[in-house]
């Protein structure tokens, strides 16, 4: 994976993001989207033809100092 590519992932323009949950209560992105129509239809695609791998889709907006201020 080049370093394009993982810069890539955390494109927050897309804010639904397909994640793989891995053990010890990690995850990684696969793919980000930006309507949930399609973040589905591709969660169906893996699970199809990775049955063994768990995945989510998860709405993942980034933190800002703004949104901390309301916490």
């Amino acid at each position: 994976m080049t370093n394009r590519q993982i810069l890539l992932t955390e494109d927050y323009t897309r804010p639904w993001a397909l994640i793989r949950l891995l053990p010890k209560c990690q995850r990684y992105t696969v793919a980000r989207f930006f309507n949930r129509q399609d973040a589905d239809n591709h969660l169906r695609f893996l699970d199809r033809y990775m049955p063994e791998a768990k995945f989510e889709v998860v709405f993942d907006l980034p933190v800002t100092q703004d949104t901390n201020q309301l916490l």
